[in-house]
């Protein structure tokens, strides 16, 4: 008797929150900006920098925007 096949357990996406992004105009893709995210398994190593393929990347773009505008209040 064979044992149904199951999925391997989803790991949680949490700590989104500090992520912070540079959209490059490629869909599904962003530049990380974080210094060194190679601990991260979404960081795609191109060049001199990293990529984001994060599942729940717009909404480390949407993150980004709002620190922004608020650093802009801010100044």
């Amino acid at each position: 008797m064979n044992k149904p096949a199951t999925k391997a357990p989803v790991r949680p996406l949490r700590g989104i929150q500090n992520c912070r992004v540079l959209e490059i105009g490629i869909e599904d893709m962003a530049e990380c900006l974080k210094q060194g995210p190679s601990t991260c398994s979404y960081a795609l190593p191109f060049g001199y920098c990293f990529l984001c393929k994060h599942p729940r990347l717009d909404e480390i773009i949407a993150n980004t925007k709002k620190s922004q505008i608020s650093a802009e209040r801010l100044n």
